[in-house]
């Protein structure tokens, strides 16, 4: 079990890491934004590439960040009856919505996107916008962000078992981190 809590552990910092990388993304497109506007009010000109840039770039900080935000328990659930639960309890609940809810999901986005991307690569799509972007490479990035969050499933259920089978608690300055 050690073993597994460590690759769970890597997983987090892993998807951390990546996660606080992303953010930075957030600014990214409010400069890129309001250049774009700048421009557009202060000398009539407009760019299609910029502005699906600022797309893109909240697009990869949803994408990027969905991990993190699983591992810091930041996701919609009903926390009315789950809060009041056990930790064991809890615990049993993350497994079986793990397996039978995430995971499959996460592998059906995964497959499907990566299809879509390829077909997308192949035909080298890009914007119908004159002057607009390569598209291929932001579907890319779909089946890369669902895999990290099946990976992070994983992990979240690696530290729900260990949570039934031992005295493992998990840290609780998660929130933020």
């Amino acid at each position: 079990m050690n073993r597994l809590l460590q690759l769970a552990h890597f997983i987090d910092l892993c998807n951390r890491q990546i996660g606080r990388a992303s953010i930075w993304l957030i600014l990214g497109a409010v400069l890129l934004s309001a250049f774009t506007a700048t421009l557009r009010y202060l000398f009539d000109w407009g760019s299609n590439a910029m502005i699906e840039a600022q797309w893109f770039l909240f697009g990869l900080v949803f994408l990027l960040c969905a991990p993190w935000t699983l591992q810091t328990q930041g996701h919609v659930r009903v926390d009315i009856i789950y809060t009041r639960l056990s930790m064991q309890w809890r615990a049993i609940i993350d497994i079986i919505g793990g397996l039978f809810f995430l995971l499959p999901v996460c592998l059906l986005i995964s497959i499907d996107a990566w299809n879509y991307f390829l077909l997308s690569f192949q035909q080298n799509e890009s914007s119908m916008n004159p002057g607009g972007l390569l598209w291929w490479p932001m579907k890319l990035a779909i089946p890369i962000a669902f895999i990290l969050l099946a990976i992070q499933g994983i992990a979240e259920i690696i530290k729900a078992i260990a949570i039934l089978h031992t005295h493992y608690s998990p840290p609780h300055s998660q929130q933020g981190a």
